[in-house]
Formats: structure tokens, sequence, C-alpha cells
């Protein structure tokens, strides 16, 4: 299980009302494949890699509509983050894992991402290795969409 983050809660202000907590949508143990590693037997094929993703919006016109075109669809986030790992020739998960934050910020109006990308049996003695990172939309200001 990942640990809290930034992400989790808003801070307030002093003299301000507390801000409320942001709106979550997750997508637990998203696997998908992709040609991804440093290593020569990594190159000869796809290995599958285990996404957690929380993409933070707000979901009251969604609630108020009850319409799927007011949403952050998570379907269509977890398709085009399957298609984009299945295109991937990257050594590096950190490199697909900042494709992957980028997609969500850019293509899908997440105000912040985060993503851990895992490798299951990547490192023999492990169940699995990876990353975890957190981006917002206002960090990806200057980087161009994947």
């Amino acid at each position: 299980m990942l640990h809290a983050s930034p992400m989790d809660t808003s801070p307030s202000r002093p003299g301000t009302a507390a801000a409320t907590a942001p709106d979550i949508v997750k997508i637990r143990n998203l696997r998908a494949w992709s040609l991804i590693g440093v290593h020569p037997h990594e190159r000869l094929h796809r290995q599958e890699l285990r996404l957690d993703v929380w993409l933070e919006t707000d979901h009251r016109a969604a609630a108020a509509s009850d319409n799927i075109a007011d949403a952050l669809d998570y379907s269509a986030v977890a398709k085009a983050f399957r298609e984009h790992a299945g295109k991937s020739t990257h050594e590096l998960i950190e490199t697909l894992g900042e494709e992957l934050a980028q997609i969500a910020l850019e293509q899908f109006g997440a105000t912040a991402v985060r993503l851990s990308v895992e490798k299951p049996g990547a490192v023999p003695g492990t169940d699995t290795v990876g990353i975890e990172i957190e981006r917002r939309r206002a960090e990806s200001a200057g980087h161009s969409s994947a």
C-alpha cells in the first residue's frame, strides 16, 4: 500500500475555512505490457507492468449531471495508459511514468496525478520493484504532450 502524500490533503491558510480534500479517481493494479528495461534479456519480450493511479479532479459537475461527459473517464484513462505502454520502448520506468503522468494531466484534465509503476519479478527475491511519482498540472507547464 502506498503512503499518504500532499495530494491526499489540502492545507488551509490562517483565517480561512479549512479546504476540503480533493476528489480522487483511483485505478488500482492496472496491468499493461511494455518493452522496457536496460538489460538485453528485457529487450526481447514485453513485460507486465502494474500501475496504481490517483487522479485529482472535481466530481461535482459529474455528480450533478450523472453524465460521463462531465466525469474523468477512468476507463478511457486505463485504455490510454495501456496503449501508450504498449508502444513504449523505453529503458527506464521513470521515463514511462513521466509520460503517463503527462497524459493524465494534459489529455484527461486531471489537476494532479500520483502514479506507481511496478515491474513484477524484475529483481530476484522480490515481488515487485518500481517507482512512484506525483505531478500537478502547474508542474507540467512547458513540457510537451506524450
